[in-house]
């Protein structure tokens, strides 16, 4: 990903790249390896601020504060906007699936499922 296309999508984020952002976009970088050299980057920076995004408004655990949560709808915001751009819509389904089945069980207080594993089987997603 150009350093330009970087920043733009990291605009008001830069404090989370070096706050963890950064290593989880990283971990996301080998499940991308099936798309178009192009779209790797996107789709790996999408699949790390929907993380982010969920872990910053703290689903299934204690509320966050008002700005937390803001950031988090950011970062959710941002990520769905990149999948929307660039994802297959298998994939875009995928991904709200795996939101969706997160944000269920912290409604019904259970147990959330493993948010990274069911991101990164997003990201195989075929129709």
């Amino acid at each position: 990903m150009s350093v330009h296309l970087l920043d733009r999508e990291l605009d008001r984020l830069e404090g989370l790249w070096s706050d963890g952002l950064s290593e989880t976009y990283r971990s996301y970088l080998d499940a991308v390896d099936h798309f178009d050299p192009e779209l790797r980057a996107k789709l790996a920076l999408a699949a790390a601020l929907i993380e982010s995004g969920i872990r910053l408004q703290g689903v299934g655990g204690r509320a966050a504060p008002p700005t937390t949560l803001l950031m988090g709808d950011l970062c959710l915001a941002r990520g769905s906007r990149l999948l929307a751009d660039n994802a297959p819509l298998p994939v875009q389904v995928a991904f709200a699936r795996a939101i969706e089945a997160t944000s269920a069980a912290a409604a019904a207080e259970q147990a959330p499922p493993a948010l990274r594993q069911l991101l990164r089987k997003s990201l195989t997603a075929t129709l």
